[in-house]
C-alpha cells in the first residue's frame, strides 16, 4: 500500500492541485462545522470540509510524532480506474495484480484500512466492475481517509491523543475481519493495528495471574495485537501447543475476538476463548498505556474478556494461555440434493441432534444453502470408538431416512493435523458482498424446538431464493467451563448454554443505493431475523457475529452482564473517544447521513 501511496502523490504533485501534506486534496474549511467544537457543545464528530477539521500543518505534525506512519488510505482498486478524485490512476499491471489478491483474506489484513466485507465501504473502488449497471467510478466510500501504521504503543498513545483533541472518530482496525463493519468508518482516524505481530511462548503462567479455579497444566502465549490465527497456530502446533482459537485463519487474536469473546474448535473442551486471556496491555482513552490483569485494574481486565469490541481502548498485546496437545478425531460430513422435503429432513436429523454433539465436547462447523450442507466435526480428546459411539445414532437416522450424506472420519494426533489436513478454507476468503445476522441458540431452544428452527431456516431461504446462506458452529462453551457467577468472562450467560452459534447471510443486489441499502439492512434485521427470533425466544447473539442493526442489543449481545460492563466504559472513557456501533456505551452516538456523520443523540 505504501507503493501505490507513492505513485499517487506522485500524480496528485505533477496535477499541480493543492495538495495534503499526506497526498490528499486539500479541503478547505469550509463545512457544516458549527457545533462541533470542544467539550460539553460537542454535537458531532469533526469531518473533512468542516471548519474544526485538523489543518495540513496538524496532520503533517501527526505524521511526524508517528515517524511518517500516517498514510492517505487510497483504495488499493484506485489503480483500475482512470480517476480517483480527478487525479490520474489506471495502472494495468497493478489493477491485475490488485484483481488476483482481491479475495486472499491474508492480503486483506496487511491493507490499511478496506474491509473483509466491501459492503462496509459502500462497496467503493472495486479492481473489477462485472456488473454494468455499477458505475464505473472509484471514491472514497465510507473507507477513512488517514491511518496510522502503528508499530508501537507509542504510535497508537500518539493517534488517540490526536483524535481526542481534535474531536475525530477514532476507529481500530487490524485485519478488517469484521462480520458487522465495525473497522470501517468515513472521515475517522484509523489505528491500524496490524503490524504489531510479535509471539513469546512461556512454559508457565504465574500462579498470582492464572485463576486457580480453572485447571490448567500448560504455559502462555504473549502476542502483539496484529497476530492472526494462522501465525499463532502455526508456531504453536510446531512447539505441541495447543490454544484456543477461531476456526478461521485471519481472525486477529487480541483486540475484537476476546472483546466478543472468542470461539473456536477446541470450545467445547476448553470453554469460552476470553477465559483464556492472563493479562492485556492497551492504551486508554487518555493516551496512558496500562496493563489490565487479575491484580492490575481487574474490572477493565474482566470487560477486556467479551464485554465489546472497539470500545474501552486500543489493545496492544495479550497474554493467553496454551496447552499441551491433545488427540482429536475429525468427521468431514455433507448432506446433498435438491431443495426438497427429504432433504429437509436430513438437516432436520442433524441438527436436533446438536445437544449430543455438544454434551460430549464436540465443535460441528456448517455451512448450509438450498440442496447442500457442508460440515466438519471435531472431537477433542475422543478416541475413534468413542466418537463412533456418539456418531453412529444421527448415521442410522439418516439412512433409515433414506438420506443421502457422505462421511470421513479419521482419527488425529491433535487438532492442527485435523485442521490442516480436513478444514474447509473455501470459506475464509475476502470480497463477500453479503449482511450478517445470527443467532447463539440456546441448548433450550433447540431440544423444545429444534424442527422449529429448521423450518425457519427454509422459510429465510426460500424468502429470497439464491441470496440467503447460513453458517454455524454447534458447540457448547460452558459444557466443561461453568461459570455460574459470570466471574470468568463478561460474555452473555447463555455462552454457557449454547448449542449453536449460528449466523445468516443476506446477499444484496450490487451497487446499491442509500434507499436500497437501508431496505437490504431492513430485511436481514426485520424480515430475515424476526423469523428466527420468534423460534428462539431463551437465546442470546454473538456480538462479533450477528447483525449490527440487532434490536435491543445490549440484552441480545450481553444479557444481564451489560450493566456491569457499560460501568467500566463509563470509568475509563467517560467522553466516548472509543465508539463502535452496537457495542458496550455506544447508546450516547448513532451514524447519520447515510452512515457518513457521528452524532450525539
Amino acid at each position: 500500500m505504501r507503493e501505490s501511496t507513492t505513485w499517487l502523490i506522485a500524480a496528485l504533485i505533477t496535477s499541480g492541485l493543492a495538495l495534503h501534506p499526506l497526498g490528499g486534496r486539500q479541503v478547505e474549511g469550509k463545512g457544516k462545522g458549527k457545533g462541533h467544537g470542544g467539550g460539553d457543545g460537542i454535537t458531532c464528530k469533526c469531518y473533512p470540509g468542516d471548519t474544526c477539521w485538523p489543518s495540513n500543518n496538524e496532520w503533517a505534525a501527526l505524521n511526524i510524532t508517528v515517524g511518517g506512519r500516517l498514510v492517505r488510505a487510497i483504495p488499493p482498486g484506485a489503480v483500475c480506474y482512470d480517476t480517483f478524485e480527478g487525479i490520474p490512476t489506471r495502472d494495468d499491471a497493478k489493477c491485475a495484480q490488485v484483481s488476483s489478491q482481491w479475495t486472499n483474506a491474508t492480503w486483506t489484513a496487511d491493507q490499511p484500512t478496506i474491509p473483509m466485507i466491501p459492503l462496509w465501504s459502500n462497496n467503493t473502488c472495486p479492481p473489477l466492475n462485472p456488473d454494468s449497471t455499477c458505475p464505473n467510478t472509484c471514491t472514497i466510500g465510507f473507507l477513512s481517509q488517514y491511518t496510522i501504521l502503528a508499530t508501537s504503543s507509542f504510535d497508537i498513545s500518539a493517534g488517540v491523543n490526536f483524535a481526542r483533541t481534535k474531536n475525530l472518530r477514532l476507529i481500530i482496525r487490524n485485519t478488517g475481519h469484521c462480520f458487522m463493519g465495525r473497522s470501517t468508518g468515513y472521515g475517522a482516524l484509523v489505528i491500524n493495528t496490524h503490524r504489531l505481530n510479535s509471539i513469546s511462548f512461556s512454559p508457565s503462567c504465574p500462579s498470582n495471574l492464572c485463576d486457580p479455579s480453572i485447571p490448567h497444566a500448560g504455559g502462555t502465549v504473549t502476542v502483539g495485537s496484529g497476530v492472526i490465527f494462522q501465525d499463532l497456530y502455526a508456531q504453536a502446533w510446531s512447539r505441541n501447543l495447543d490454544v484456543l482459537g477461531g476456526e478461521c485463519p485471519t481472525v486477529g487474536i487480541a483486540g475484537g475476538y476476546f472483546g466478543g469473546g472468542g470461539q473456536g474448535p477446541l470450545s467445547g473442551f476448553y470453554g469460552v476463548g476470553s477465559d483464556h486471556a492472563v493479562s492485556f496491555d492497551i492504551v486508554l482513552a487518555s493516551g496512558q498505556q496500562v496493563t489490565a490483569n487479575r491484580l492490575q485494574n481487574p474490572d477493565l481486565f474482566y470487560a477486556l474478556k467479551g464485554g465489546g469490541m472497539g470500545t474501552f481502548g486500543v489493545v496492544t498485546s495479550v497474554t493467553i494461555k496454551t496447552y499441551p496437545v491433545i488427540p482429536v478425531v475429525g468427521m468431514s460430513f455433507t448432506i446433498s440434493g435438491s431443495n426438497s422435503e427429504l432433504f429437509w429432513e436430513g438437516i432436520r436429523i442433524w441438527y436436533t441432534n446438536a445437544p449430543t454433539y455438544t454434551s460430549q465436547d464436540m465443535y460441528v462447523w456448517y455451512a448450509l444453502q438450498e440442496g447442500g450442507l457442508l460440515a466438519t466435526f471435531v472431537a477433542p480428546n475422543k478416541t475413534l470408538s468413542e466418537f463412533n459411539t456418539v456418531i453412529n445414532p444421527l448415521l442410522s437416522q439418516l439412512t433409515a431416512a433414506n438420506v443421502s450424506f457422505t462421511t470421513d472420519i479419521r482419527p488425529f494426533s491433535k487438532f492442527g493435523d485435523l485442521y490442516r489436513d480436513i478444514w474447509v478454507t473455501a470459506f475464509h476468503s475476502s470480497g463477500l458482498g453479503a449482511y450478517f445476522g445470527g443467532r447463539q441458540i440456546s441448548q433450550t431452544d433447540i431440544k423444545q424446538r429444534g424442527n422449529d428452527i429448521v423450518a425457519a431456516y427454509r422459510q429465510m431461504s426460500n424468502k429470497y431464493p439464491g441470496q440467503v446462506l447460513f453458517g454455524g458452529h454447534l458447540v457448547n462453551p460452558g459444557n466443561r467451563i461453568k461459570d455460574p457467577q459470570g466471574k470468568l468472562s463478561a460474555v452473555h450467560p447463555i455462552w454457557r448454554d449454547t448449542a449453536d452459534i449460528q449466523i445468516f447471510l443476506y446477499i444484496p443486489p450490487a451497487c446499491m443505493s442509500p434507499e436500497q441499502r437501508t431496505e437490504a439492512e431492513r430485511r436481514l434485521t426485520v424480515e430475515l431475523g424476526d423469523i428466527l427470533r420468534a423460534v428462539t425466544p431463551t437465546s442470546a447473539v454473538y456480538s462479533n457475529e450477528g447483525d449490527v442493526n440487532e434490536p435491543n442489543w445490549q440484552e441480545a449481545f450481553w444479557g444481564s452482564v451489560y450493566p456491569k460492563v457499560l460501568a467500566v466504559k463509563r470509568k475509563y472513557d467517560p467522553n466516548d473517544v472509543f465508539w463502535s456501533k452496537s457495542s458496550t456505551g455506544s447508546e450516547k452516538w448513532a451514524l447519520q447521513s447515510d452512515n457518513l456523520k457521528l452524532c450525539k443523540v
